[in-house]
Order: structure tokens, then sequence, then C-alpha cells
């Protein structure tokens, strides 16, 4: 008989319009994997594969339901990723029987609920634009930074949380964004890095966006950068419109900016499978600070 019982961790693997995690639940059971662990069980051919680990842990804010650790494939720390949200926002609905549920994340608590079955829908705050919450490395106009790589020229930067610059070109699939993106992402003015957008205004209501991501990688899909692109684009005043959709690889999410200048973002979540990270993948951390985090 082959061995399908193996002893492990349950993971449940989700997508956000194809911008995959693998999720543990740690409230009952912490599981503070080590950064090596994590580049594992997100390597697609060595692991279970995904563009993040999303660990689920008990709230520490009130009014939250639960709380969200976001691990990139690097094994750093990242503050929001709203696709990642929406997921996690959905299994916390399904468990609670809850019309809306608050998850806390480091980029700060975000409320959900589920209009249809598989959408979520997701009230954000105001974004931040002043140079310092980005965070930029000195006092920037951050409407149009001087900064270039090949076609990505000017963009302009945005705080969700994350920091997102957005470049407006004339034509998403003609640029090379692999090529062009990594050296504004790391560009010195920029200490924590950022998402860069790639974006197309396709017309008032709709953009076409693709986004590099920190710590470096492609994805098919980005909630906080469809967010920064269509608040950057009314920033620049290249549409008035409230309600936008964004095409991204992965599929439509819908923006929505209120009249009190903060967000509603909605997209489908899907559950792709469920199983075990084998102990043997498992590797425990260090009990330092630096290494296992509280």
């Amino acid at each position: 008989m082959l061995p399908f019982a193996l002893p492990g961790r349950p993971f449940l693997k989700m997508h956000g319009l194809g911008n995959d995690f693998v999720i543990v639940d740690g409230r009952a059971e912490p599981f503070r994997p080590s950064a090596e662990t994590i580049r594992l069980i997100c390597d697609r051919h060595e692991g279970i594969g995904g563009d993040q680990l999303l660990v689920i842990e008990p709230p520490s804010v009130p009014r939250a339901d639960g709380r969200m650790r976001i691990y990139n494939v690097d094994g750093t720390e990242a503050q929001t990723c709203l696709n990642a949200t929406r997921c996690v926002i959905w299994l916390l609905l399904q468990e609670s029987r809850k019309d809306t549920v608050v998850l806390e994340t480091l980029g700060g608590s975000i409320e959900g609920s589920s209009p249809a079955a598989d959408r979520v829908a997701l009230r954000l705050g105001a974004p931040r634009w002043d140079w310092d919450a980005i965070p930029l490395a000195e006092p920037r106009d951050t409407l149009r930074l001087d900064l270039a790589s090949g076609p990505l020229a000017e963009p302009t930067a945005v705080s969700l949380g994350n920091p997102h610059l957005v470049c407006f070109v004339e034509d998403r699939d003609a640029v090379d964004v692999p090529r062009w993106a990594p050296a504004l992402q790391n560009a010195p003015l920029l200490p924590e890095g950022a998402n860069i957008g790639v974006a197309e205004l396709v017309s008032p209501d709709r953009l076409r966006l693709v986004v590099w991501e920190r710590p470096g990688i492609l994805t098919r899909a980005c909630g906080s950068g469809a967010c920064a692109a269509v608040l950057a684009a009314r920033r620049r005043g290249l549409t008035s419109e409230s309600r936008v959709t964004v095409e991204m690889p992965g599929g439509l999410l819908e923006v929505e900016v209120r009249d009190d200048g903060g967000l509603v973002l909605t997209g489908p979540v899907a559950v792709a499978f469920a199983g075990q990270i084998p102990e043997t993948m498992q590797r425990a951390c260090a009990a330092s600070e630096k290494e296992c985090r509280p």
C-alpha cells in the first residue's frame, strides 16, 4: 500500500485568480517555520508550491477574528496581500458563519464579507500618499517620482499597508516586465523595495495590469496592486470613475473608491486541494527572536 497517510502538518491550498497560497492553521498549535522550510514549502518542484505561505494565528487586537502572517518565498514576512486576505477571510466566514469578519495583518486590520459563494469583498482604509509612509528614503513628490527603467518611467507611489509604484504604459503586453521592473523595485530611493505595477488604461472604467511583486516574482494577480493602479489613475487625472475593473493575467478584480476615501476590493477565491506538510519538510526553527519571531 502506498503511504498516503504520512504524518505531517495539515494545510489547505487556495488561490485568488491564480495567486496561490499554502495555508496553515496555527491557532491551536503554533507554526513558526524557518526561512528554509518556507522556501521548500513554496517550491513548485520540491515542495507544495505557492506564491506565499499563510499562517492563521489568534488575533492580538480587539474585534479581530484572526491574525494572518504572510511569508514570501524567500522567508521574509509581507505586510499585506489582498488576494491572500480574501482567501483567509473566506475561511473565517465559513468557520464562523458570520456575515463579516475582521482579519489582522502586519499592514492593519481588514474587514471582509462574502457577497456570493465564491467571492469576497474587502473594506479597506484610505491609502497613504506621503513619502515617509510608503516609505521613501527622502522627501519626494509621490505623484511622479523621478525614476525610470526602460519604458517604466515616472511612477506614482502609494501605500496600502505595503508599498507600490504604478507605471502607466500604452501597451501592457509590450513591456518586458521581468527585465525592467527589478531596477525600480531595488532603487536606493525605496529602502523596503516596492511592488511594481505596469498599468494600461483601456477605458475610464477598465485597466489592464501586471505586477512585479516583492521579493521579485511575477504573479497572476495582485489585489493591493489593483487598488494602487486605480488610485494612481485617479490621482493623475486619467479617470474619475469610482468603480473600475482591473484585468490581470489571472482574471478580473473590482475596485470601488468610496466617498470617504476608503476602498472596496471584490474578487473570487477558490480551494485547490488539502494535504499534509511532511515532517521531513518541516525543519524546526531556532528558538531565538531572530529566526522565530512571536
